[in-house]
């Protein structure tokens, strides 16, 4: 998988031909792809995705998307360290966020663990192909490229392309979490 904005789009963005510039720029799209996935919670390359959490309780989480077929992957560190497997929970991700919960009859009792154990859910998210990407994704991207390009002290340009790309990907954006 690729992130949604290529080398060569990048280039067309900032008008650049040679290939001078290749890997700074590719810093810029990477930059900004984290960019959209921190504002935005959706994960543009799809990979498996870890959060921990401090408790568990129908536990939400913020990657996205997350196919309703995708298998949890829950645990928690034993008093030695030691990662343990926890059996008996399933993903519910019909709605956003997608959450794990318990099986009723899965034998899972986070009560019975120690205080201030994390719970670690590793899941695959995002999406598995650039076409799947919203386009305003790629807009953004691209504004924050050429800010990039065009402000490298983080000025004034910077900040109105921030407010732009964050405009683009607003409606994307899980507001409840």
């Amino acid at each position: 998988m690729a992130i949604p904005v290529t080398l060569d789009a990048a280039k067309r963005q900032l008008k650049v031909d040679d290939a001078e510039q290749d890997v700074e720029i590719q810093g810029f799209i990477d930059d900004a792809a984290a960019w959209v996935e921190r504002y935005t919670g959706h994960v543009l390359v799809a990979r498996d995705v870890t959060q921990e959490f401090t408790r568990f309780n129908a536990t939400p989480l913020r990657a996205w998307p997350i196919e309703p077929d995708a298998v949890p992957i829950v645990s928690y560190r034993d008093a030695v360290g030691n990662l343990v497997d926890v059996a008996g929970m399933r993903l519910c991700a019909a709605t956003r966020p997608a959450r794990i919960i318990p099986f009723p009859a899965g034998g899972f009792n986070a009560s019975a663990l120690p205080d201030h154990t994390n719970m670690i859910v590793t899941v695959r998210a995002g999406y598995e192909g650039t076409e799947e990407v919203p386009g305003n994704f790629r807009r953004a991207m691209l504004v924050l490229i050429g800010a990039y390009d065009a402000d490298r002290e983080g000025g004034e340009i910077l900040q109105t392309a921030e407010a732009t790309a964050r405009r683009l990907c607003r409606d994307y954006r899980a507001w409840h979490l």
